[in-house]
């Protein structure tokens, strides 16, 4: 059974009501109390520490406004909020519903990016990743998400991921993004791999949170192996027991794994031996320039070396320029993947040989 919190969005209410806000401290407390009167607001202090402000059938966002004024933000941060309708008093019931009230304010603004999501409004270009030696011939894809605006307008992933970050909405985005991936991969007819970044902050329980992600390749009628789920940001990874259970769900229900960014920080080389993926990327800031610089080459050949002990593949990522590939081609890594063969596209665009 899927997990329904996974799948569906909690819009939030907005007016009239009463917000409730919790402030960290005490001194906040006071002060925004004094504050919000000087506004002339009928603040309730309904229980030790807590402010009960008055929404307007305007709704929450001009009192939003109002606060991010009067507070720090460290205090909107860190001041617990719920907005509960006219007629509706505080229970235990409402425990679940508090949020901090910078996330509260977010999601009122993100109207946009729930709308993408619950509409499937996600498509993505493809970046082939070649053959070291053979770099006119596609060895896989990485599936690169773009959203979509009504109007047409392309919205990048910096800004997709800000605001998914801050409305708590991520791991929403993320299982959109992996099914969609799915998806449009098997309708270009790709027959190579393809990678699928996910971020496994966004994953609690894998046997609930991935339950989609599998029926979807069932549904599809394709062998899972075809398809690499790319761990993102692995270098901020803090709990490596429970990436280890998603790794192995992923590779129980028959997926393949990769590590992104190998070289960016210490956490993410110590991941290499615990999870043993079947793919490293190495980052593109140890790729770049590595022709030139003899530290870099080093260190990338330590990894490769280390890589290559554990049975795993390599893939040099952000490779621009032709000098870095031929440095590279001595390097032991197996696959290259940039601009300098190809930028990212839909339909799935072939490499180009580097002249």
């Amino acid at each position: 059974m899927a997990c329904k919190d996974c799948q569906t969005i909690r819009r939030p209410e907005n007016g009239p009501g009463t917000l409730f806000l919790a402030p960290f401290l005490s001194h906040t407390h006071q002060t925004l109390a004094k504050r919000l009167a000087e506004q002339g607001l009928m603040v309730d202090v309904p229980a030790p520490g807590v402010l009960g402000v008055p929404v307007s059938e305007q709704g929450i966002q001009s009192l939003g406004d109002l606060l991010t004024r009067l507070m720090s933000e460290a205090e909107v941060e860190g001041c617990r909020a719920v907005f509960l309708p006219r007629g509706e008093g505080f229970g235990i019931a409402q425990l679940m519903q508090t949020q901090p009230l910078s996330t509260l304010l977010s999601r009122l603004s993100s109207d946009w990016l729930m709308d993408m999501i619950d509409d499937e409004r996600l498509s993505f270009h493809y970046q082939p990743i070649v053959h070291i030696d053979r770099p006119a011939e596609p060895f896989a894809y990485e599936a690169l998400m773009r959203g979509q605006m009504p109007d047409g307008t392309v919205v990048y992933p910096g800004k997709l991921l800000a605001q998914a970050k801050a409305s708590e909405l991520t791991f929403h985005l993320d299982r959109a993004a992996r099914i969609n991936a799915i998806r449009q991969a098997v309708g270009h007819g790709l027959s190579t791999p393809v990678f699928i970044n996910f971020n496994p902050t966004t994953i609690y329980e894998p046997s609930f949170c991935l339950q989609t992600t599998v029926k979807e390749a069932e549904k599809v009628g394709v062998d899972p192996g075809q398809f690499v789920f790319e761990v993102v940001e692995s270098e901020h990874v803090g709990d490596v027991p429970h990436l280890l259970r998603i790794i192995n769900y992923y590779r129980e229900k028959g997926f393949r794994v990769a590590l992104d960014d190998l070289g960016a920080g210490y956490a993410s080389l110590n991941l290499l031996a615990q999870l043993k993926p079947d793919f490293v990327k190495f980052d593109r800031e140890l790729v770049s320039g590595v022709h030139e610089d003899s530290f870099k080459q080093k260190v990338l050949g330590k990894l490769v070396e280390m890589a290559r002990d554990l049975g795993i593949q390599t893939i040099a990522e952000g490779v621009e320029h032709i000098a870095e590939w031929q440095w590279l081609q001595g390097s032991g890594v197996n696959y290259v993947q940039g601009y300098l063969f190809a930028k990212p596209a839909t339909p799935p665009p072939m490499p180009v040989h580097p002249r």
